[in-house]
């Protein structure tokens, strides 16, 4: 081996050596928690739980806490302390709403953090979640249906377990539906029979369907009714739905298109408040594409519209709803 090659074997070595030590550095926050996992046992699909999970700075320099960012919009986590000093502790609670889930639970919240070893590091919340009283289906869509059809859906539920349903009674929020509630059988069941009733407006209608029973655990249940009549337009989705954490931005997209193949134009999009930025690109003559930029995530928009102004001659305007989900 020539001395050439063996100043180059040094050169190597010396220059890994050092690479190495600049990918791990001496000092460091390092972010510890003892019980990472919370197994909350079997509980009903009711209500909310929460968990504290407690943390704490094993390294030597501060630990800085970026984002927390869970898996499911079930979980809204929270933390006491963004900057904890080495040997400093924290906490960070997180809460599961579990209305509305049911079966093997296994939902994570990430860590955002400094921690160079474990700059994601995740908490875990597991269990297992059943229905006091189980409602089939959970959602009752009828489809796309003309305005003057009288269509009849059914709701099944049953008490699992030792439960009980009591007396059964229901009441629908909006007029575009009627329910009766069938007999109780044994105490355990119960029919409940939707009909649409006509005739029903262009467009999407949607209302809440209330359930008492004589169940203590769960006397009040609600579930959504929802039918789609076509009109002059076919539009999806039917209405603009923000979801996101709060003072968020988002994008969405809306496809408009004449039932007909008609063609039309659109002349103006007003969104309700003015940050909102639209673009409206044609994809043919008789349909279009609006795509929603900078769409805050905030409360206050859930029910207002978009005013969309084509040239149709029957239809020169278009109210689309807008629905808001903070996480």
């Amino acid at each position: 081996m020539g001395m050439k090659t063996i100043r180059r074997i040094l050169w190597v070595t010396f220059f890994l050596g050092h690479l190495y030590a600049w990918s791990t550095p001496e000092h460091a926050p390092k972010l510890v928690c003892e019980q990472p996992e919370f197994n909350f046992g079997e509980r009903e699909s009711s209500g909310e739980l929460a968990h504290d999970f407690v943390i704490r700075n094993a390294g030597d320099l501060t630990l800085q806490i970026f984002n927390l960012r869970p898996t499911c919009g079930c979980l809204v986590p929270k933390f006491t302390d963004r900057l904890i000093p080495p040997g400093g502790e924290a906490t960070i609670t997180v809460q599961f709403t579990l209305r509305g889930r049911q079966g093997p639970q296994h939902k994570l919240v990430y860590i955002d953090s400094n921690d160079p070893s474990h700059p994601a590091y995740a908490l875990h919340m597991v269990g297992q979640i059943t229905d006091t009283i189980e409602i089939e289906p959970r959602l009752l869509f009828f489809g796309r249906i003309q305005a003057q059809a009288a269509i009849t859906g059914t709701v099944m539920m049953t008490a699992s377990g030792t439960n009980l349903l009591g007396p059964v009674t229901a009441q629908l929020e909006s007029a575009a539906f009627t329910v009766n509630v069938g007999p109780v059988m044994s105490n355990k069941t119960a029919q409940l029979t939707v009909v649409s009733k006509p005739p029903l407006p262009e467009g999407l209608t949607r209302t809440t369907l209330q359930i008492h029973t004589g169940n203590q655990r769960l006397p009040i249940m609600t579930m959504t009714i929802s039918a789609f009549v076509p009109g002059v337009f076919s539009i999806l989705p039917p209405e603009l739905l923000i979801v996101g954490r709060e003072g968020e931005r988002v994008r969405r997209e809306l496809f408009l298109r004449t039932e007909n193949n008609t063609a039309f134009r659109v002349l103006a999009v007003e969104p309700p408040v003015q940050e909102i930025a639209s673009t409206v690109t044609a994809t043919n003559s008789a349909a279009y594409r609006i795509e929603f930029n900078n769409l805050p995530v905030m409360r206050s928009l859930e029910g207002q519209t978009v005013r969309i102004v084509t040239d149709h001659p029957t239809r020169p305007e278009i109210l689309i709803p807008i629905r808001v989900f903070v996480r």
